[in-house]
């Protein structure tokens, strides 16, 4: 119901990549504030550059760098937070859920609800980090201890503070359960916001910036990283590599890494919203093709402009893209590149698939993220 009052706890200001981080949480922000509610954004200052949206107050706050860095700072920006929140608050958002309490005090109604969302698990990730990386010593050996018991601790504590939990993936809910023994009436399925890009240019315009011919096929590939291995560049290469010599004067506009280059790469190292407007308004199909487990916004993107994605066999996707993407066999870039022959060869196929993308995009509508996000912390009869 529209009229409460929402402090929403994010880790940025408000970003002008698309791929930031608080992407998510400013999106939805956007939307609770355009149902109505006094809306204010918690948030770590930094040099996001975008400007926050109509309705929406912006709270930087600032934290003590005791360890910059270090796997437990999280917390301390929680504890920070949880200082700024109104009193009373009717409603508490955290995104992501991260490490340690916010010390929300709860009147006898009950309020503020916290709800928080689970993007992934925090000990996981920490994990995945030092994988590979051996301890040199006694002392590096117990600060690695230390420092997993303390992300175990503090992703406990968060958790148990929050009364409902948003997640995207089956994987994320099923670690919550097992790893941490979550109750199940506490996890909720739902789809992260994705904000619209600036009006995308005509097509002619698009290609006419990007210097592309108006007949030939056009195969954009936004990347989830700047590091172009933990995006897949190399098997993005490759895969056009093997259609480029089936489809005369076929491009790829590689936007949002560094690339070598290459005979028909278009490289767009900057990742902003207008870049990746342009590049998706003169493309014909999109690939995904990055290393990193998680969702890819991009994909949403390419597919609200009614491009169709193509995409690896392990992709989140949050909901069910009823046929609004292809899925490549295999991370192999020869399945790749089959994927991407099949759009390009049938303009017909394509556009079959580009009007399922699009209505698979809907779900992603921040204010379709609003209406499921009520239903959830509504209480029954609201």
């Amino acid at each position: 119901m529209p009229g409460r009052t929402v402090d929403l706890v994010a880790v940025g200001p408000p970003p002008l990549d698309p791929y930031g981080p608080a992407a998510a949480a400013w999106g939805l922000a956007a939307a609770l504030a355009a149902r109505g509610d006094d809306v204010r954004v918690l948030h770590l200052p930094g040099p996001g550059g975008g400007r926050p949206p109509a309705g929406v107050t912006s709270v930087p706050v600032e934290i003590p760098l005791r360890r910059p860095g270090g796997p437990v700072e999280p917390a301390e920006f929680a504890a920070a937070a949880g200082r700024h929140l109104r009193k009373p608050v009717d409603l508490v958002l955290r995104d992501p859920v991260g490490l340690g309490s916010l010390g929300a005090r709860r009147s006898r109604r009950g309020s503020p609800l916290i709800a928080a969302f689970a993007r992934s698990v925090e000990l996981e990730n920490y994990e995945g980090e030092r994988q590979g990386i051996s301890p040199t010593g006694f002392v590096d050996r117990l600060d690695t201890w230390r420092d997993r018991r303390s992300v175990r601790r503090l992703e406990r504590v968060a958790l148990e503070e929050a009364d409902r939990l948003f997640y995207d993936a089956p994987e994320v809910a099923r670690s919550l359960t097992e790893g941490y023994g979550v109750a199940e009436r506490k996890l909720v399925p739902l789809a992260p916001a994705v904000p619209a890009l600036p009006t995308l240019p005509t097509r002619a315009a698009a290609r006419h910036d990007l210097r592309i011919p108006p007949d030939v096929p056009v195969v954009v590939a936004p990347t989830a990283f700047e590091a172009p291995a933990s995006s897949g560049v190399d098997r993005v290469l490759e895969a056009f590599r093997r259609v480029r010599p089936f489809f005369p004067g076929v491009r790829l506009v590689l936007c949002g890494a560094p690339a070598p280059s290459e005979p028909g790469v278009i490289v767009l190292p900057g990742r902003r919203a207008d870049t990746l407007s342009d590049a998706l308004a003169s493309a014909d199909v999109a690939v995904f093709a990055r290393r990193v487990p998680g969702f890819d916004p991009g994909v949403v993107l390419a597919a609200r402009a009614s491009v169709p994605p193509v995409v690896l066999p392990d992709a989140r996707l949050s909901v069910d893209p009823a046929g609004g993407v292809r899925v490549a066999a295999s991370v192999d870039p020869g399945d790749v590149a089959s994927a991407l022959a099949e759009l390009l060869a049938d303009p017909a196929v394509g556009q079959e698939v580009g009007r399922a993308a699009a209505r698979f995009a809907e779900a992603f509508l921040p204010e379709r993220v609003a209406d499921a996000l009520d239903a959830a912390v509504l209480p029954k009869g609201a």
